[in-house]
């Protein structure tokens, strides 16, 4: 079962998600769809061999992307 999510690139920029679907292509399939905005619609399919854990490959992915984002943020700051 493929989880949605609904992210803005103002919180997460897309050199973020980008790091994370490489990151993450062992574990799971990540489509990306742009929506109206600086919104996309994230589809991630969870590949299974990895569906036992499905949840925790998803979180982790999430948390990665949320990483990756701050470092980028906290970066154009300086």
């Amino acid at each position: 079962m493929a989880i949605i999510r609904l992210i803005d690139h103002s919180i997460y920029p897309r050199k973020a998600i980008n790091e994370a679907r490489a990151a993450y292509k062992s574990f799971c399939q990540v489509k990306v769809e742009p929506l109206s905005g600086e919104r996309i619609r994230l589809t991630i399919d969870v590949f299974p061999d990895h569906k036992n854990q499905e949840r925790e490959v998803v979180l982790s992915f999430l948390n990665y992307a949320l990483d990756m984002s701050s470092d980028i943020h906290l970066q154009s700051d300086l």
